[in-house]
Protein backbone atom coordinates (compact mmCIF):
# COMPACT_ATOMS: atom_id res chain seq x y z
CA UNK A 1 0.00 0.00 0.00
CA UNK A 2 2.69 2.41 0.81
CA UNK A 3 3.77 3.15 -2.60
CA UNK A 4 4.30 6.14 -4.81
CA UNK A 5 4.17 7.93 -7.77
CA UNK A 6 7.16 10.80 -8.63
CA UNK A 7 7.78 13.07 -11.03
CA UNK A 8 11.22 12.60 -12.60
CA UNK A 9 13.69 14.69 -11.01
CA UNK A 10 15.00 17.59 -12.82
CA UNK A 11 18.42 18.94 -11.32
CA UNK A 12 18.52 22.98 -12.16
CA UNK A 13 21.36 24.71 -11.77
CA UNK A 14 21.40 25.32 -8.53
CA UNK A 15 37.21 44.32 7.13
CA UNK A 16 35.14 47.15 5.79
CA UNK A 17 36.55 48.26 2.37
CA UNK A 18 38.13 51.23 2.92
CA UNK A 19 36.43 54.88 2.52
CA UNK A 20 37.34 57.01 -0.32
CA UNK A 21 38.70 60.29 1.07
CA UNK A 22 38.05 63.58 -0.86
CA UNK A 23 40.36 66.61 0.02
CA UNK A 24 38.57 69.45 0.70
CA UNK A 25 38.19 72.09 -1.99
CA UNK A 26 40.27 75.55 -1.62
CA UNK A 27 42.43 73.83 0.90
CA UNK A 28 45.37 75.94 0.42
CA UNK A 29 47.09 78.47 3.11
CA UNK A 30 45.63 81.15 4.18
CA UNK A 31 48.20 83.88 4.02
CA UNK A 32 48.51 85.98 7.86
CA UNK A 33 50.85 88.01 10.23
CA UNK A 34 52.09 85.80 11.77
CA UNK A 35 51.64 81.45 11.52
CA UNK A 36 48.13 80.13 13.47
CA UNK A 37 48.95 78.94 16.88
CA UNK A 38 48.75 75.02 17.11
CA UNK A 39 45.74 73.84 18.97
CA UNK A 40 45.92 73.37 22.37
CA UNK A 41 45.91 69.16 23.37
CA UNK A 42 43.02 68.25 24.87
CA UNK A 43 43.06 68.53 28.80
CA UNK A 44 43.21 64.98 30.70
CA UNK A 45 40.89 65.00 33.17
CA UNK A 46 37.17 63.76 33.87
CA UNK A 47 35.50 65.29 30.81
CA UNK A 48 37.74 63.90 28.22
CA UNK A 49 37.05 60.51 29.97
CA UNK A 50 33.54 60.91 29.90
CA UNK A 51 33.54 61.78 26.26
CA UNK A 52 35.37 58.92 25.31
CA UNK A 53 32.68 56.95 27.36
CA UNK A 54 30.11 58.01 25.56
CA UNK A 55 31.16 57.00 21.96
CA UNK A 56 31.32 53.23 22.97
CA UNK A 57 28.03 53.03 24.43
CA UNK A 58 26.27 54.40 21.06
CA UNK A 59 28.19 51.65 19.11
CA UNK A 60 27.68 49.11 21.48
CA UNK A 61 23.90 49.71 20.66
CA UNK A 62 24.04 49.72 17.47
CA UNK A 63 25.26 46.48 17.45
CA UNK A 64 22.79 45.66 20.17
CA UNK A 65 19.93 46.20 17.63
CA UNK A 66 19.55 42.75 15.89
CA UNK A 67 19.30 41.12 19.29
CA UNK A 68 16.62 43.02 20.17
CA UNK A 69 14.80 42.77 17.15
CA UNK A 70 14.67 39.31 17.45
CA UNK A 71 12.67 39.77 20.87
CA UNK A 72 15.15 38.35 23.08
CA UNK A 73 15.23 41.62 25.22
CA UNK A 74 17.87 42.27 27.87
CA UNK A 75 20.77 44.61 28.41
CA UNK A 76 22.73 45.21 25.24
CA UNK A 77 25.75 44.06 25.79
CA UNK A 78 28.93 45.17 23.66
CA UNK A 79 28.71 42.87 19.89
CA UNK A 80 26.13 40.35 21.17
CA UNK A 81 23.60 41.59 18.89
CA UNK A 82 25.78 41.35 16.23
CA UNK A 83 26.96 37.28 17.19
CA UNK A 84 23.45 36.33 17.43
CA UNK A 85 22.70 37.88 13.68
CA UNK A 86 26.20 36.02 12.52
CA UNK A 87 24.70 32.94 13.83
CA UNK A 88 21.14 32.82 12.73
CA UNK A 89 22.96 33.89 9.80
CA UNK A 90 24.87 30.49 9.60
CA UNK A 91 22.18 28.08 11.22
CA UNK A 92 18.77 29.21 10.48
CA UNK A 93 19.08 28.64 6.58
CA UNK A 94 19.31 24.90 7.96
CA UNK A 95 16.01 24.85 8.57
CA UNK A 96 13.18 24.48 6.02
CA UNK A 97 9.76 25.44 5.65
CA UNK A 98 7.03 23.46 5.39
CA UNK A 99 3.29 24.15 5.30
CA UNK A 100 0.65 21.30 5.65
CA UNK A 101 -2.29 22.36 3.82
CA UNK A 102 -5.92 20.70 3.04
CA UNK A 103 -9.35 20.43 2.91
CA UNK A 104 -11.11 20.42 6.99
CA UNK A 105 -10.88 16.34 7.68
CA UNK A 106 -8.27 15.47 5.70
CA UNK A 107 -6.12 14.45 8.42
CA UNK A 108 -3.57 17.30 8.45
CA UNK A 109 -2.92 17.50 12.12
CA UNK A 110 -3.13 13.89 12.90
CA UNK A 111 -0.05 13.35 10.43
CA UNK A 112 1.74 16.45 11.81
CA UNK A 113 1.42 14.65 15.39
CA UNK A 114 2.44 11.41 13.91
CA UNK A 115 5.12 13.05 12.76
CA UNK A 116 6.50 14.02 16.02
CA UNK A 117 5.39 11.88 18.07
CA UNK A 118 5.05 8.61 16.54
CA UNK A 119 1.29 8.05 18.28
CA UNK A 120 -2.39 9.32 17.53
CA UNK A 121 -3.73 12.58 19.14
CA UNK A 122 -7.02 13.15 19.49
CA UNK A 123 -7.62 16.63 17.52
CA UNK A 124 -10.54 18.95 16.47
CA UNK A 125 -10.24 21.27 14.23
CA UNK A 126 -7.78 23.77 13.51
CA UNK A 127 -8.51 27.21 13.60
CA UNK A 128 -5.48 29.03 12.55
CA UNK A 129 -2.45 26.94 12.30
CA UNK A 130 -0.16 24.40 14.53
CA UNK A 131 3.20 24.25 14.15
CA UNK A 132 6.24 21.76 14.76
CA UNK A 133 9.91 21.40 14.46
CA UNK A 134 10.26 17.79 12.94
CA UNK A 135 14.19 16.39 12.38
CA UNK A 136 14.75 13.65 9.73
CA UNK A 137 17.89 12.60 9.55
CA UNK A 138 19.72 15.48 10.74
CA UNK A 139 17.33 17.71 8.48
CA UNK A 140 15.21 20.27 10.62
CA UNK A 141 11.78 21.00 9.12
CA UNK A 142 9.65 23.62 10.33
CA UNK A 143 6.04 22.23 9.55
CA UNK A 144 3.22 24.61 9.42
CA UNK A 145 -0.51 22.88 9.87
CA UNK A 146 -3.21 25.18 8.40
CA UNK A 147 -6.76 25.12 9.27
CA UNK A 148 -8.82 23.76 6.22
CA UNK A 149 -12.22 25.21 6.52
CA UNK A 150 -13.35 26.79 3.51
CA UNK A 151 -13.93 30.05 5.61
CA UNK A 152 -9.80 29.77 6.58
CA UNK A 153 -8.53 29.19 3.05
CA UNK A 154 -8.04 32.58 1.33
CA UNK A 155 -5.29 33.28 4.56
CA UNK A 156 -3.57 30.74 3.04
CA UNK A 157 -1.20 32.53 0.85
CA UNK A 158 -0.42 34.61 4.26
CA UNK A 159 2.26 31.38 5.12
CA UNK A 160 3.23 31.00 2.13
CA UNK A 161 6.60 33.48 2.07
CA UNK A 162 10.08 30.76 2.42
CA UNK A 163 8.56 27.56 1.98
CA UNK A 164 10.29 25.09 0.64
CA UNK A 165 7.76 22.18 0.63
CA UNK A 166 4.06 21.67 0.73
CA UNK A 167 2.40 18.63 1.90
CA UNK A 168 -1.51 18.53 0.26
CA UNK A 169 -2.67 15.92 2.41
CA UNK A 170 -6.11 14.61 0.52
CA UNK A 171 -9.18 12.93 2.28
CA UNK A 172 -8.98 9.33 -0.18
CA UNK A 173 -12.78 8.82 0.36
CA UNK A 174 -13.91 12.70 0.19
CA UNK A 175 -14.73 12.19 -3.96
CA UNK A 176 -16.97 15.08 -3.76
CA UNK A 177 -14.40 17.85 -2.89
CA UNK A 178 -11.78 16.84 -4.99
CA UNK A 179 -12.13 18.85 -7.15
CA UNK A 180 -12.12 21.76 -4.69
CA UNK A 181 -8.88 20.14 -3.25
CA UNK A 182 -7.81 20.55 -7.05
CA UNK A 183 -8.76 24.10 -7.21
CA UNK A 184 -6.82 25.20 -4.36
CA UNK A 185 -3.67 22.75 -5.60
CA UNK A 186 -3.06 24.90 -9.08
CA UNK A 187 -3.92 28.10 -7.22
CA UNK A 188 -1.64 27.54 -4.55
CA UNK A 189 0.96 26.66 -7.13
CA UNK A 190 0.46 29.76 -9.16
CA UNK A 191 1.64 31.99 -6.37
CA UNK A 192 4.98 33.79 -6.27
CA UNK A 193 5.98 32.73 -3.47
CA UNK A 194 6.11 29.11 -4.12
CA UNK A 195 7.45 28.96 -7.64
CA UNK A 196 10.24 26.99 -6.26
CA UNK A 197 8.13 24.67 -3.68
CA UNK A 198 8.44 20.91 -3.93
CA UNK A 199 4.91 19.18 -3.42
CA UNK A 200 4.27 16.05 -1.62
CA UNK A 201 0.66 14.94 -1.70
CA UNK A 202 -0.28 12.60 0.71
CA UNK A 203 -3.36 10.15 0.09
CA UNK A 204 -4.37 9.80 3.39
CA UNK A 205 -7.05 7.15 5.09
CA UNK A 206 -5.81 4.02 2.82
CA UNK A 207 -7.23 1.75 5.54
CA UNK A 208 -10.98 2.80 4.55
CA UNK A 209 -13.37 1.08 2.92
CA UNK A 210 -13.80 2.15 -1.06
CA UNK A 211 -11.23 4.38 -1.11
CA UNK A 212 -9.68 6.21 -3.99
CA UNK A 213 -6.08 4.90 -4.80
CA UNK A 214 -3.03 6.99 -5.22
CA UNK A 215 -2.91 6.46 -9.32
CA UNK A 216 -6.87 7.84 -9.29
CA UNK A 217 -6.08 10.91 -7.20
CA UNK A 218 -2.93 11.87 -9.33
CA UNK A 219 -5.06 10.95 -12.69
CA UNK A 220 -7.84 13.34 -11.10
CA UNK A 221 -5.72 16.09 -9.93
CA UNK A 222 -3.86 15.90 -13.13
CA UNK A 223 -0.31 15.76 -11.65
CA UNK A 224 1.45 14.81 -14.71
CA UNK A 225 1.06 18.68 -16.13
CA UNK A 226 2.89 19.90 -13.14
CA UNK A 227 6.28 20.72 -15.00
CA UNK A 228 7.42 23.24 -12.48
CA UNK A 229 7.48 22.10 -9.50
CA UNK A 230 9.11 18.35 -8.31
CA UNK A 231 6.15 16.62 -7.29
CA UNK A 232 5.73 13.35 -5.27
CA UNK A 233 1.73 11.50 -4.57
CA UNK A 234 2.59 9.08 -1.73
CA UNK A 235 -0.57 6.43 -0.19
CA UNK A 236 -0.71 6.84 3.79
CA UNK A 237 -3.09 6.00 6.69
CA UNK A 238 -2.71 9.21 9.50
CA UNK A 239 -3.80 6.58 12.24
CA UNK A 240 -1.46 4.08 11.56
CA UNK A 241 1.89 6.16 10.00
CA UNK A 242 2.23 4.26 7.32
CA UNK A 243 3.29 5.35 4.23
CA UNK A 244 4.51 8.63 5.91
CA UNK A 245 7.72 7.88 6.46
CA UNK A 246 8.35 7.13 2.54
CA UNK A 247 6.81 10.85 2.12
CA UNK A 248 9.32 12.31 4.52
CA UNK A 249 12.07 10.71 2.48
CA UNK A 250 11.40 11.72 -0.45
CA UNK A 251 11.39 15.49 1.04
CA UNK A 252 14.84 14.94 2.71
CA UNK A 253 16.25 13.78 -0.54
CA UNK A 254 15.21 16.78 -2.64
CA UNK A 255 17.16 18.87 0.19
CA UNK A 256 19.74 20.83 -2.07
CA UNK A 257 18.17 19.69 -5.59
CA UNK A 258 16.94 23.18 -7.60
Amino acid sequence: MTHGVTQRDRRVGVGTAPRAVRPLAGGGAVPCARPPAPRPAAAPGPLRAASARREPRSRHRRLAEPWVRWGLGGESRPGMGLIFAKLWSLFGSQEHKVIIVGLDNAGKTTILYQFLMNEVVHTSPTIGSNVEEIVVKNTHFLMWDIGGQESLRSSWNTYYSNTEFIILVVDSIDRERLSITKEELYRMLAHEDLRKAAVLIFANKQDMKGCMTAAEISTYLTLSSIKDHPWHIQSCCALTGEGLCQGLEWMTSRIGVR
